[in-house]
């Protein structure tokens, strides 16, 4: 089996590119310190994967309906979709050179760390749950990921990364800070990625039926909450041009089950008590035949640093 700093070497090559990213020393890799929320030297690269610290008495710099996700890390791990290899291949090419250090915003349970650090792209996941980052380090803990256990918000390094990219996640960071932390954190040059896949039913009869029990059942997005952001709001960001979007389209068949499971990893049901959630997924299941097609469109906006003082 071919090494992940292999595929990427092979990778950069189908794009004309050569990689010239060097691998750090084990003692170079490090794990949030408790002192002063910088990376600190580990002897061995496995403990990278373990040791996930949070600052004490540091507020969480999130919402409370971006952290209830824990309480279904299994769940999420299991069903919540896979990001497809095309992914990485647009943003890879996008960047249109190597591609070393990443930081994902919001890692999860590692749904789109994976598919970057299979890469052998050094990734740093930031997670602000505890139980999904104890997943996230689980899966993860054969490849070059540092799970780190902080928000966005709180996030404080000297490195500089080549890329930034959050998936589905960029909607819980603040609006005040995120777009000039973001060009803080990334090298002349480097990348800004955000994506996600709405995962609805392709069936348009289907997801009118179940947009319907959801217009009864779940509760209406809060602001206090959930902090949209839009491809026109990305590209007025001072120290940021070449904004792209693209969709990477892609169909999932799964079964009924499988999609509801995924619906309950949702914030929106999540939100509900335990008896008003299962009430509502068994009426989503009742609406369902056993297989569905999911249009699982990735949802791609692209940006790179630069520096406007310069013309």
């Amino acid at each position: 089996m071919a090494r992940p700093g292999n595929r990427l070497r092979d990778s950069l090559r189908g794009f004309g590119l050569e990689r010239v990213c060097v691998p750090r020393r084990d003692a170079e890799i490090g794990i949030l310190s408790e002192a002063d929320g910088r990376f600190a030297g580990s002897q061995e690269r496995g403990a990278i994967h373990e040791a996930m610290v949070t600052e004490p008495n540091q507020p969480t710099g999130t919402s409370i309906r971006g952290l209830l996700f824990g309480s279904v890390a299994e769940r999420y791990e299991r069903y919540r979709l896979d990001y497809p290899d095309e992914l990485v291949d647009t943003v890879l090419r996008y960047a249109g050179r190597p591609v070393c250090s990443a930081l994902e915003v919001g890692a999860g349970t590692g749904k789109a760390t994976r598919p970057f650090a299979a890469r052998g792209i050094e990734v740093t996941a930031i997670e602000p749950d505890a139980d999904m980052a104890k997943v996230l380090a689980r899966v993860t803990h054969e490849l070059p990921v540092r799970p780190v256990v902080t928000t966005f918000e709180h996030f404080r390094s000297e490195s500089r990364f080549d890329l930034v990219y959050a998936a589905a996640a960029w909607h819980w960071t603040s609006p005040a800070t995120r777009w000039a932390h973001a060009v803080e954190l990334l090298v002349d040059g480097g990348v800004l990625a955000l994506f996600g896949a709405p995962a609805e039913l392709k069936d348009p009869e289907l997801s009118a039926a179940v947009d319907e029990i959801e217009k009864r059942v779940l509760p209406e997005d809060d602001p206090v909450d959930v902090h949209p952001w839009s491809i026109e709001e990305m590209a007025a960001i001072d120290g940021v041009g070449d904004v792209e979007h693209r969709e990477l389209g892609y169909v999932a068949t799964t079964t009924a089950a499988a999609f509801v499971g995924r619906l309950a990893t949702v914030s929106a049901y999540l939100q509900l008590a335990p008896e008003q959630r299962a009430d509502a997924l068994r009426q989503v299941r009742a609406v369902l035949p056993d297989q569905v097609d999911i249009d699982a469109t990735v949802q791609l906006s692209l940006a790179r640093r630069v520096d406007r003082s310069v013309s």
